[in-house]
């Protein structure tokens, strides 16, 4: 697969090959999962499957890597299947066009390697309360990332360890600020990004930059590979897994690697 020689340097044969391997569920291919997915797929991993029901509409074309006026009205799922099989011929997609439901949630994670959770923060919730006890069962780390403002906020969940709701339990008993993250969150963004967010959500707008979605693509793409390619000469470090959670902002040229359970983060 020539498409990958620039990439040899990086992963090595071994690198792919492990790629090659993993079977990657993907619950979401919006602002957030489609990206990641490209991302993924340009590393060679190829593996995948991959569960959305949505229709591209113009708002998605200021941050949605596969939205464009030529795939307006079309599905996302379609479309992001033939831009994969475009690079890749040989990939191996299995779609969930219906998306996932209490019904295909156990077969879709059985036998994968990793799950990227970006369905939307409005969907899903019956979805959400069954997954962590299926990621134990199957032994599955969650990965999800959201965009806020110019940049990101991530936070994965290893199979055995903390639960999202527990982290975000904490997250709230610790704010003193009853902003729109809890303080010591947001105060990793830009605070003019964050007014701007809070008086667009006011109106009735979902706030989205494409620097936001890229910082999202990017952070989880990265932390997926971290976690597939762990104990091999690439990696030099863990994965990170709740209570560790990373925010990005490019606006502040903040990076920053905290523990919800140590407010003095790391």
């Amino acid at each position: 697969m020539h498409f990958l020689d620039r990439a040899r340097p990086f992963f090595g044969q071994e690198g792919f090959d492990i790629l090659q391997q993993k079977k990657i569920a993907f619950a979401g291919l919006g602002g957030v999962g489609g990206g990641a997915f490209l991302a993924l797929v340009r590393c060679g991993a190829s593996q995948f499957r991959l569960a959305e029901n949505g229709i591209f509409d113009p708002p998605d074309m200021n941050r949605q890597a596969a939205a464009f006026g030529t795939t307006m009205d079309r599905a996302k799922l379609d479309v992001y299947m033939e831009l994969a099989r475009s690079i890749n011929p040989e990939i191996d997609i299995t779609p969930y066009p219906d998306g996932i439901h209490a019904a295909n949630l156990d077969e879709f994670l059985d036998g994968c390697h990793a799950f990227v959770a970006v369905i939307d923060v409005e969907k899903g919730e019956e979805v959400k309360k069954m997954t962590p006890t299926l990621l134990e069962k199957y032994n599955i780390p969650a990965f999800t990332c959201g965009a806020i403002g110019f940049g990101a906020l991530m936070v994965n969940y290893a199979p055995d360890g903390m639960k999202e709701d527990e982290f975000w339990a904490l997250a709230k008993e610790q704010d003193k600020g009853g902003g729109l993250l809890p303080s010591h969150m947001q105060s990793n963004f830009s605070d003019a990004a964050m007014q701007r967010m809070k008086q667009g959500l006011a109106a009735g707008v979902i706030p989205t930059t494409a620097i936001g979605g890229l910082a999202s693509n990017v952070l989880l793409a990265n932390e997926v590979l971290a976690h597939l390619l762990t104990n091999t000469t690439l990696m030099e470090r863990a994965p990170v897994f709740a209570p560790r959670y990373v925010t990005l902002d490019f606006m502040t040229h903040r990076l920053n690697v905290a523990d919800i359970t140590r407010l003095d983060g790391e």
